[in-house]
């Protein structure tokens, strides 16, 4: 009596495996994952630049000089009016890195600010995820779509 696998049922075996295997990457998703990652990235800097913001109007009761921002807290504005490139006056608030981190293609951050205290801070999204959100918490301006802070 001969102990073993056939040739046929090790094949067979392989094809199943390779079957799981691709099942599994279809709904792990790799691609929506990364995205899903940077999109967190951006809302965190985007978080951090709201927050510097608010800490600046607070302490000087004024707004801050920041280049590139909208006079206004409408999101096709404020992505209109182009990426935060400059905001010296915010460098006490932020670290030293922040600057190039969002000046960076795709991680870039929108200000507005509407004169009576009101800001909001967009930046891109790419995840399935966080485009769905888009329709409430911000805007799409072809090729890209942006979500905007506070929601």
């Amino acid at each position: 009596m001969q102990r073993g696998f056939t040739l046929v049922e090790i094949l067979i075996s392989l094809v199943l495996l390779a079957i799981i295997a691709v099942i599994a990457l279809v709904a792990i998703n790799p691609l929506e994952q990364v995205r899903r990652a940077k999109d967190s990235a951006n809302m965190q800097n985007a978080t951090s630049f709201l927050n510097a913001i608010s800490r600046y109007q607070a302490v000087k009761e004024k707004d801050p000089q920041i280049l590139a921002s909208a006079d206004s807290t409408d999101c096709q504005d404020i992505i209109s009016a182009g990426p935060v490139y400059d905001f010296t006056s915010l460098r006490d608030e932020l670290s030293d890195w922040f600057g190039a981190v969002i000046t960076e293609s795709g991680t870039e951050l929108y200000t507005g600010f509407d004169g009576n205290g009101s800001t909001k801070v967009c930046f891109r999204v790419s995840s399935v995820a966080n485009i769905a959100k888009v329709s409430q918490f911000g805007c799409t301006i072809l090729p890209y779509s942006y979500r905007c802070l506070p929601e």
